[in-house]
């Protein structure tokens, strides 16, 4: 497969860092909810919002290299589905 001009890293390497993140936030959230510590819970709390933040913008990065889309338009759309 051939690297786009441009770009350091790949689409496909995008999609892994997302799952790598996803995999993340669920053990921080995971975590967050079995603690009573009030510390580890804002310090998990911002980690889970950096995390966030991460995933986001590797969503919105994913969408535009693929589709050409830009911010806010992390929907798919099903067109004709069941038609």
């Amino acid at each position: 497969m051939k690297k786009q001009k441009g770009y350091s890293i790949s689409v496909g390497e995008l999609i892994d860092r997302l799952a790598i993140t996803n995999i993340k936030m669920w053990h921080l959230d995971e975590a967050l909810a079995k603690t009573d510590d009030k510390v580890k819970k804002g310090e998990y709390a911002d980690m889970v919002r950096n995390l966030n933040k991460e995933r986001t913008d590797l969503k919105e990065e994913i969408n535009i290299r693929l589709e050409g889309a830009s911010r806010g338009s992390n929907k798919i759309e099903y067109t004709g589905v069941g038609r």
